[in-house]
């Protein structure tokens, strides 16, 4: 039942709010996480006179510390609500942003990326499990669907916006510019985001009914173990790993690809994850809302498959610049629900109760597969002379995450405490 307070205070359900709120913070999120790196490392390798190598292990700094945290925000999460722990990092967020402008050599730049990704651990995660508390159980994948624009339109607008701040000023005003939004944060998610519809005396929007499982599960009877134990989990897990893995090559050296091999003008070469990013944005939203009525699974094997694909023909697009687009809008549609459909994954196989935490477990397989691939594929390339072999380890790594994923049933032990 509605209450008074449900009718007459408020005229647009909290659930949107928070979404919304949800939706600026991964915007700024991105623009630092992916386009700002991704769109300023051709100028950055060129300043601070590093090879492809230090290129990813700059990358890797961001993601140690990411997967580091991960597991913590998902405690804190369950704990004190992601209303105070989003706020809070976002501190790390921008300021080490901030600092990430001050780089003087491969030593500080790896430093201040590492405290980025401090922050950035704290986004995603209670994020997507704040959203997954406000929707009803077959409203999760719209939810997530509608958010998942908001990241892709970050790092996309990057590709156009930031080379024009690095002609008329340099790459370091881009970082700074992106740190004063990232320290906007902390006000807006400290005054706009709610941690429980309970509270408030809503439902999670979707729902007409209080679920019958509302009352929280007693700490002693689901622990980290249970998670470990579980095929599942791992399944989910290696899965995610790899396709972190062969995504994150792709996405961080497409444009210095584009500038360093292919040797496109850099403005052009950088509207390249502008379409990575606008593709994304219906692929996000046509696959999130698929994947409600055909399942995670028969998704997620079909996109990591179409994903490899889209990768082989950038690899044989060579310098033709339309096929060269094409493929790279092929991977963008591909790549868009690719994370919110591993956080939905985490609700659907586990408690909710624990969504926190199962999604910041889950994280460590994403953040290793991220910090690894950028290291690989730019070593590779070192070695090689071409970013072409790097790309089809990549799509390598989609395909093994497509195998590995189609082998996903069921978990009925774990699965059946998270029934609503």
């Amino acid at each position: 039942m509605m209450t008074n307070h449900n009718k007459h205070s408020l005229k647009i359900h909290w659930a949107w709010v928070v979404l919304g709120t949800s939706f600026i913070t991964l915007f700024v999120n991105y623009s630092i996480r992916i386009g700002a790196y991704s769109v300023l490392l051709p100028k950055m390798i060129q300043d601070l006179h590093i090879n492809m190598t230090q290129a990813g292990m700059i990358r890797a700094g961001y993601f140690l510390t990411y997967i580091l945290f991960s597991p913590l925000m998902g405690w804190l999460m369950d704990r004190v609500g992601g209303r105070y722990v989003i706020s809070f990092f976002c501190l790390f967020l921008g300021g080490g942003t901030l600092l990430m402008g001050k780089a003087a050599d491969l030593t500080t730049a790896i430093l201040f990326h590492g405290i980025i990704g401090i922050g950035a651990a704290a986004i995603w995660t209670p994020v997507s499990a704040l959203i997954q508390k406000w929707f009803g159980g077959n409203k999760r994948g719209l939810a997530l669907g509608i958010l998942s624009p908001s990241y892709a339109l970050g790092f996309g607008l990057m590709g156009i916006l930031l080379p024009a701040i690095v002609k008329n000023y340099n790459w370091r005003m881009g970082w700074y510019l992106l740190g004063a939004s990232g320290l906007f944060l902390i006000a807006l998610n400290f005054l706009l985001l709610r941690d429980d519809p309970e509270k408030l005396g809503l439902l999670p929007w979707g729902e007409k009914v209080k679920s019958t499982s509302s009352q929280p599960l007693p700490e002693t009877s689901f622990h980290y173990w249970n998670m470990m134990k579980d095929r599942t989990f791992w399944l989910i897990g290696i899965s995610y790993f790899f396709i972190s893995l062969g995504v994150y090559i792709v996405s961080d050296f497409i444009v210095t690809y584009g500038v360093m091999e292919l040797k496109i003008s850099y403005p052009i070469a950088s509207t390249f994850i502008s379409i990575l990013a606008l593709t994304s944005i219906g692929g996000g939203f046509i696959l999130m809302t698929l994947s409600d009525y055909i399942g995670r699974v028969k998704s997620l094997v079909m996109i990591h498959s179409l994903l490899a694909l889209s990768i082989v023909l950038i690899i044989l697009a060579k310098d033709n610049i339309p096929w060269l687009r094409v493929g790279i809008g092929w991977f963008g549609f591909m790549y868009g629900p690719i994370f919110p459909m591993y956080a939905a994954c985490a609700r659907d196989y586990f408690p909710k109760e624990v969504a926190g935490r199962v999604i910041g477990l889950l994280t460590l397989f994403y953040g290793v597969g991220a910090m690894v691939g950028p290291i690989l594929g730019g070593h590779l390339t070192d070695l090689i002379g071409s970013f072409r072999w790097s790309f089809g380890i990549g799509a390598l790594a989609a395909l093994l995450a497509s195998l590995i994923i189609g082998f996903l049933r069921r978990s009925r032990g774990l699965a059946k405490k998270g029934e609503d």
